[in-house]
């Protein structure tokens, strides 16, 4: 009994200290996005000689379009305004821009860079919690879903409605919740909005959650998908596991 309880110790302490010396690690790389945006991106953009990994600059809206390099099918938008993350309040402020449809609305960039047909229907959006990402620049993931992952959002997409709720099949061994959303509503009403209503009402934090956007198969409606940090299932709330870089879907 002895031998196991100390098995079991080292275990957990060998796993804590893997947790501390992974974090460290996350901290000291934590603005290498924002320094690409401000020490290229801008750069070059205002040179009129704009390179990938910029893709794109939009002023008047404030954001760049950036090809991730854990790709090749992997786009990233990021504001041009300092925002760290999901818990940011000024993603709850009336005149912040809605990040997830203007990431939506380049999706045909995405595609065009693709070099193979996508459907659209394959596509997700996607943004890490505070304690699943690994940069201190929002950012928010334009990549395919995994053939399973598609699979089975499509399997249970019937009885998921216009309040959040549990889904009844896990993703990736994780627990998520969802929402049908209007994509009129989308329009006007920004997904941050929708996650942090919740989490406000479950006396919680935005923070401990990732976020994931993606088309319904009724052309009017987008399903949001979110999953909390939970440590003993090993879940930091990084819904981008989810997405597939290489898209695979569209091999099919």
């Amino acid at each position: 009994m002895k031998k196991t309880i100390k098995l079991l110790l080292k275990i957990f302490f060998a796993l804590l200290l893997s947790i501390l010396i992974y974090f460290a690690y996350l901290k000291i790389n934590s603005d290498k996005l924002w320094q690409t945006i401000n020490q290229q991106c801008i750069p070059e953009f205002k040179n009129g000689s704009l390179q990938s990994p910029c893709i794109k600059v939009d002023q008047q809206h404030r954001y760049v379009i950036y090809k991730d390099i854990k790709g090749p099918l992997h786009d990233l938008l990021l504001p041009l305004d300092k925002i760290s993350g999901i818990e940011s309040p000024i993603l709850q402020q009336k005149n912040t821009e809605n990040y997830f449809m203007l990431a939506w609305k380049n999706r045909q960039l995405f595609i065009k860079t693709a070099n193979k047909p996508i459907n659209e229907q394959f596509l997700s959006l996607v943004i890490n919690s505070k304690y699943g990402r690994s940069q201190e620049q929002l950012h928010i993931h334009l990549a395919c879903l995994k053939a399973e992952m598609y699979q089975i959002i499509k399997e249970n997409e019937h009885t998921i409605t216009t309040s959040w709720q549990l889904l009844k099949q896990k993703i990736n061994s994780h627990r998520y919740i969802a929402i049908k959303i209007p994509a009129t509503n989308v329009n006007k009403i920004s997904p941050f909005h929708y996650l942090e209503k919740y989490a406000a009402e479950q006396g919680d934090n935005i923070a401990y959650y990732g976020l994931a956007m993606i088309p319904s198969t009724q052309k009017s409606e987008f399903i949001l998908l979110a999953s909390r940090l939970k440590l003993l299932d090993f879940n930091l709330g990084s819904t981008g596991a989810i997405q597939d870089y290489q898209c695979k879907l569209s091999d099919n």
